[in-house]
């Protein structure tokens, strides 16, 4: 945690800026990645997200790599765990320099 020694209501103001837009920035992407999609995805939905093959989900759900939800012949696979198993495989940029 970084301390910052107020002087004035304008640097109050500026540190309260920028305080909240890193917070923003920090969280935004989760939210409205989680506001506009859907709970559950489909095996045709979960295919087009991830770009893997009917055989490939097959092969991942029948291994327990990705959790799904069964009721019957029905098949959903939860969105924000799907996410979790994608972003396990994150490998970050290296920077130039």
């Amino acid at each position: 945690m970084q301390s910052i020694i107020i002087t004035s209501p304008e640097a109050l103001g500026n540190a309260v800026q920028e305080a909240v837009s890193a917070a923003l920035n920090e969280q935004l992407p989760d939210v409205i990645r989680k506001a506009t999609t859907k709970p559950y995805l489909t095996k045709p939905e979960l295919m087009e997200l991830t770009g893997w093959s009917a055989r490939q989900v097959e092969y991942k759900k029948s291994r327990r790599e990705i959790p799904f939800i069964r009721n019957g012949r029905l098949v959903l696979f939860p969105t924000e765990e799907v996410f979790a198993y994608l972003d396990q495989g994150y490998v970050p940029t290296r920077k130039k320099g």
